[in-house]
């Protein structure tokens, strides 16, 4: 799929769309293959779900674990489509349209949610069935809006299905790097709680399983902030910009840093009242594993660009040894301290890896800029020392006053507390950055130039 994305991105910038919606194609119908083996598994589990989780105390749970690995089986070609309708949008820069229409659809699902588990019942078969048939709809908008809007010729599309030898040479160099990522990110990010369940069982299962809820949502709103970087950084690469990329590539760094570290102190430090809020005091074991899963993340402006930037240039190379990583010093340091710290092992070297390969990324953009180390670092980092202090020493000295009772008013005090001082560290980070400044400044003044054009022509 990234390989797929990456060419077709450059088929896109060299408005040869013919060619575009051939790779896209041949990259559905290889990505089928896949997710049908996967599916295939899963299907396979459903028949004996305590292959997967170890103490299925009945046969209600068993019912339970069954259908649900049933459904995900049964839906798994609609994922296919969804990753497939986001790079249609992608590599138009357009993303931003799908992703409000999967908004709409988690929305409808949150929404529903209090309505299915309403009266003391519990029904997560049919709602887990109902949330799929959420996101069915929502793939079938999005190829209605890329027909519509896009002209696409699914004609086209439907007739490169199929596995083609001259698209698989120009993309297999990628593709196969790709599926190694694929695999390192499976064992680094998927794999933990299988294996907890297996050794310690639901109970410990259901503690790491805030964390990594946390974790999973962070990975996922990240992923929706430096997905549209995919296809741009393409787009230089296919006009051989390579100096309008490395402009770019500074800028995304610059804009990234506060998106990232600023909400992932402040609710790393504020962690306790946020689970104490939501799920109650009971999964106070969570607390520890939490924070520094949710830590892991800090120095997500830095990896993700970066990766994104390494598969840009095709440096397959730098791909392995950066993925490799990962899972190698994540799960070297479980196999040592677990029987030492026990299930905190699996947070603490899910950070350690990611902080490793972060110091990785920060040598290869060095070389990859051709910049000097420190002054690049000094040059990035000191506009957010303020506004990062600003976040430790408020939420430290403040972060006692905040509720620690399970409720829904608590829950949104929380959201509206950390709000604000992010809020403010952003605005202190605007004052300080020059390169931010001019950067929000280039893309406030032609929206409030539109608005006083459509004022003045009202009065």
């Amino acid at each position: 799929m990234g390989a797929g994305m990456k060419f077709a991105s450059e088929c896109y910038a060299l408005k040869d769309l013919k060619q575009e919606i051939k790779i896209i194609g041949f990259t559905a119908f290889i990505f089928l293959v896949f997710v049908l083996v996967y599916a295939l598994g899963v299907l396979l589990l459903s028949f004996w779900p305590e292959m997967l989780v170890k103490s299925l105390s009945d046969s209600e749970e068993r019912s339970i674990a069954s259908n649900l690995l049933l459904i995900l089986a049964l839906f798994c070609p609609v994922f296919v489509m969804q990753r497939i309708v986001q790079i249609i949008f992608a590599v138009r820069l357009k993303d931003y349209i799908f992703q409000r229409i999967i908004i709409v659809s988690s929305a409808i699902k949150i929404i529903f949610a209090l309505i299915f588990f309403s009266n003391e019942s519990y029904p997560i078969v049919t709602y887990f069935l109902f949330s799929q048939f959420c996101t069915l709809a929502a793939v079938l908008i999005g190829l209605y809006i890329a027909k519509k809007e896009f002209g696409y010729n699914f004609k086209l599309f439907f007739g490169s299905f199929r596995f083609s030898k001259e698209i698989y040479e120009k993309t297999k160099r990628l593709a196969f790097v790709s599926i190694f990522l694929t695999i390192c990110w499976i064992l680094y990010y998927e794999l933990d709680p299988f294996v907890i369940s297996r050794l310690l069982g639901a109970k410990y299962l259901a503690v790491f399983a805030i964390g990594f809820t946390l974790m999973e949502y962070f990975r996922g709103v990240f992923g929706i902030i430096f997905s549209p970087f995919i296809a741009k950084f393409n787009h230089f690469v296919g006009l051989k910009d390579h100096e309008g990329l490395h402009t770019f590539f500074n800028k995304v760094l610059v804009l990234a840093l506060p998106l990232t570290v600023f909400p992932v102190l402040a609710i790393s430090i504020t962690i306790k009242n946020f689970i104490f809020c939501w799920v109650g005091d009971q999964y106070a074991d969570s607390v520890p594993i939490a924070q520094v899963l949710v830590l892991s993340f800090l120095f997500s402006f830095l990896s993700s660009p970066t990766g994104i930037l390494i598969m840009a240039y095709e440096q397959a190379k730098l791909l392995y040894i950066t993925n490799a990583l990962l899972p190698i010093i994540y799960w070297s340091g479980v196999l040592i301290t677990f029987k030492f710290i026990g299930l905190q092992a699996f947070a603490d070297f899910k950070a350690a890896a990611f902080f490793a390969v972060a110091i990785v990324y920060l040598n290869i953009i060095v070389k990859l800029l051709n910049v000097k180390f420190w002054p690049f670092l000094w040059r990035l980092c000191a506009p957010a020392i303020v506004p990062v202090l600003f976040i430790l020493i408020v939420t430290f000295f403040t972060k006692s006053y905040l509720p620690l009772e399970k409720n829904k008013i608590n829950l949104l005090l929380y959201f509206i507390y950390n709000g604000f001082v992010i809020g403010i560290a952003f605005i202190i980070y605007y004052f300080f950055s020059n390169e931010y400044r001019k950067t929000i400044n280039s893309i406030v003044s032609p929206i409030l130039g539109r608005f006083n054009i459509i004022k003045a022509k009202t009065l």
